[in-house]
């Protein structure tokens, strides 16, 4: 929310020699009057404005308006974060929790202004791949170590990466074709990290012994491995428009 955006100024100002004035090329979009504009749920797209200081980029703007719910979500949120990494958002931050708000250079023949939060979506995929291998397998932590060590630190993550990564979509696409269910990255490569020791004896033994061990995961996985639904809220399955079973839970009266 620090950005500025701006657009191409009406009135553009000249000196006396004919110079243009070049404060008076662009103006700053004013977005908490747009959010002010908008209804929650509502979604306005800017078909050309521009970023930056020295040099402005072209590109479009997609204003989100958020439900009431949502921006008291995301406002509790702040506060939390605030507190436990001990910084303070501007009150223009604050302020500006009501809507989301995204940019794009891809022509809106290509993507329209409803698809650019989904595709959003889809490429919050690649965070969650991080959020793994930073948490789980903590790729990012090694002690002041000799540069033999350090290659068979990382080396090593990085297979248990590979095969964790491997497992979990077979896994996926498994139960998907056999059950119809979508499973959540995040908790099978967790799963599947867990019985790395157990899998590495097995293959040590028997071919039968290797699948008993998968086949114990594979329901491990159907059990405790099912995505998150939150609410109002598509998973990359219902972006894709992949068909599954989701399970609807249903409210009972008081």
């Amino acid at each position: 929310m620090n950005v500025r955006v701006y657009e191409k100024s009406p009135t553009v100002e000249y000196f006396q020699n004919g110079n243009v004035k070049k404060d008076s090329v662009y103006q700053e979009i004013d977005l908490e009057a747009i959010m002010n504009l908008l209804q929650p749920g509502e979604i306005m797209e800017l078909d050309e404005v521009y970023l930056g200081k020295a040099q402005k980029f072209p590109t479009r703007l997609v204003v989100h308006k958020l439900t009431p719910e949502q921006t008291e979500k995301r406002l509790t949120a702040r506060a939390a974060n605030e507190k436990k990494k001990n910084i303070t958002y501007r009150e223009r931050t604050k302020r500006l929790s009501g809507i989301s708000v995204y940019i794009t250079d891809t022509p809106k023949q290509i993507v329209t202004k409803e698809q650019v939060h989904e595709l959003y979506s889809l490429r919050w995929q690649i965070e969650i791949l991080f959020k793994t291998w930073k948490s789980m397998f903590q790729i990012d932590r090694c002690k002041p170590v000799k540069l033999p060590r350090f290659e068979c630190h990382v080396y090593g993550r990085l297979i248990a990466i590979f095969l964790s990564s491997s497992l979990m979509f077979q896994m996926r696409s498994l139960l998907l074709l056999k059950k119809k269910q979508e499973v959540s990255e995040f908790k099978v490569i967790g799963m599947v990290k867990d019985y790395f020791r157990v899998l590495h004896q097995a293959l040590r033994q028997t071919l039968a012994n290797v699948q008993d061990v998968l086949w114990r995961l594979y329901q491990m996985i159907q059990k405790n491995g099912r995505k998150s639904h939150r609410y109002e809220k598509k998973t990359v399955f219902d972006i894709l428009g992949v068909i599954y079973e989701r399970e609807q839970k249903v409210r009972r009266a008081a």
